[in-house]
Order: structure tokens, then sequence, then C-alpha cells
């Protein structure tokens, strides 16, 4: 099937990380248009990405095979099945047209809902739990981004618990300075944002010593960022460590299941019941790894989530 995928030219997890798996499942097929340039060049995600943050060759070349040409009149003759929109391409694309497609998708990955008006249209979504009639589209990770986790899954493990992030959210870094007061033989650093102005804080470590040092943890910690679902918990996910999340109040297809692939908590007094139990000895840690990350390949890469996206889709429309 033919799919045009709109793109937004600024980086942006959940549509850049389905074009991901759409592309790997159905090769020149998936046409994003306009070309999103920062995925060939190795961008995954960040609006602000300084050369040690880059997935060199983690997105599917172009080779001149997608054929871009004359997209206004394919689309206005049905030539896609499906027309995948990023939200913020949205109303570029509808004011660029004399009616809506059929088979037309919207992609809600934003860090709070969008306000999408109603339409002969579907809407994924990446922060809902289920109840607002979208179809649930959280993250997913590349396979590359795996293997290069999985690298390093011998090194010794130097950390008890381990998380490396940036925050705006007070709360959030008052967690982490509390657990690495209980904690010290943790690496636990929440440091600024990066910026125009400062796209490297202090602290603030490449891609590849950053999944170094995540292999070097028995326990990931997953909170959420500015929105609950978070590229980072399903790094952590492929790590060789115990992944420990805060319960998010998202709906997850295929989700993790607690006590067997994960653990969850909700507080900080949950969370130091969790690592003691860890500590000393009383939790499965080896099994929930290792069961954890055979749930991630199984359904939460993202040629995996490009395959429920289609499904549900065709159940849609």
């Amino acid at each position: 099937m033919k799919i045009l995928f709109v793109t937004h030219h600024y980086p942006n997890y959940v549509p850049d990380l389905l074009l991901h798996g759409l592309r790997k499942i159905s090769g020149p097929d998936v046409v994003d248009y306009p070309k999103k340039e920062c995925l060939y060049k190795g961008v995954l995600g960040l609006g602000i990405c300084p050369d040690d943050q880059c997935c060199p060759n983690w997105f599917p070349g172009d080779y001149g095979q997608i054929d871009r040409e004359d997209i206004w009149r394919k689309v206005k003759t049905g030539y896609f099945k499906y027309i995948v929109c990023d939200c913020r391409a949205f109303e570029w694309f509808i004011h660029s047209l004399s009616e809506l497609p059929k088979g037309l998708v919207i992609i809600d990955g934003e860090d709070m809902p969008v306000k999408i008006p109603a339409g002969k249209y579907a809407i994924c979504r990446r922060e809902t739990d289920g109840s607002d009639l979208s179809i649930p589209l959280p993250m997913a990770l590349p396979e590359e981004i795996l293997y290069w986790i999985i690298r390093y899954d011998n090194l010794p493990k130097e950390y008890t618990i381990g998380f490396l992030g940036s925050t705006h959210d007070d709360e959030r870094k008052r967690l982490v300075e509390a657990i690495a007061r209980l904690y010290p033989g943790s690496l636990l650093k929440a440091t600024g944002v990066p910026s125009d102005i400062n796209c490297s804080p202090d602290g603030r470590f490449g891609r590849n010593d950053y999944y170094k040092k995540l292999q070097g943890c028995k326990v990931v910690l997953s909170l959420p960022g500015a929105g609950y679902d978070t590229f980072r918990f399903w790094e952590n996910a492929a790590s060789n460590a115990l992944h420990v999340s805060f319960r998010m109040p998202l709906y997850i297809p295929y989700d993790f299941e607690e006590g067997r692939h994960i653990l969850r908590f909700t507080n900080l007094d949950e969370l130091t019941r969790i690592i003691d139990r860890v500590l000393e000895g009383k939790i499965r840690r080896d099994e929930i790894i290792r069961e954890g990350r055979h749930k991630l390949v199984n359904y939460h890469l993202t040629t995996k989530r490009a395959q429920y996206f289609i499904n549900k889709i065709e159940d849609v429309f």
C-alpha cells in the first residue's frame, strides 16, 4: 500500500518513530513529504541535537527511491491509501487542499493532548489513557538503538540506580536528589534542559557515553518528562538492568506486566521499598530483565508499533 507521511521539519519523537517503523516494513512505498531532512542526518527526537547526541544511520536512507513528485495531484486522485499527518503540519496540509482526502490519520505526539476539531479522520495520540476515542500511540524503540544499547550488556555494574536526564520540573529534581542521598552508590543527575545558548548543559553525556553509563547500573529509573511517555522509558526497557518506572496514567498497547517485565511506583516510599528489596536479593532481577527485554523486542520496536498502527487504521477505515 502507498502511504503519504506529511511531516513537520522539527524533530518529534512519536511521528518520527512511527515513520521509521513504517519505512522499515514498507520501504519507499512510505513517502515522507516534505522530506524530513533531520532524520537522514541522524537526529532522533531532539530539537537541539549536538553531534554527540546524533544517531548515525538510524533512519533508512532515501537513495533516490522515494517519489515525492506531483504529491498534491496524487492526494486528490486517491493514489495514497492512507495519509498520515503530524499534527504540527495539519493546518498547512489542509490549507493546501480543497477537501480532506480519505484515509487521513492525524498523529498527536505532543506532551499534552492537542485540541483537534472533529472531522472525517482518525487521531492517534501519545498522551492518552484510551478514553478519548483516539488510538493510543506511544513511542517505541528503533532496532538500531536496541543494538547500540546491548553492545554494552557486559559492562560491570558500577552503580546501584541510574537516572540521567534534563528537567524543568522541580519535583522530579527533588525526587532524584532524595534517591541520591539515600543510595550514594548511584548515578543520578537531573541536568538543565538544553537550549540554543547552551546545547550541552553541565553533566549531560553524549549518547554513546549515556548508553555505557546506563548499562553500568543495576536498576534504571524512568520518570515523567514534559509528558508521561518518554524515550528514556524505552531505552531503559532495552538495558541489561532492572527497569523501575513511575506509574503512568497512559494506555500502552501490549503493556509491560508489573512484577514480570517491570516494577512500578507512585511515590518515594514505594520506590525505596523496591530498591531495598533489590539490594537484599528478594526480587528475581535477572528473570525480570530477561522477560522485559523479550517483551520489548516482540511488541515495542518501531516495526512492531508500525504494524500495530496499520492494523488499527485498517479497522477504522
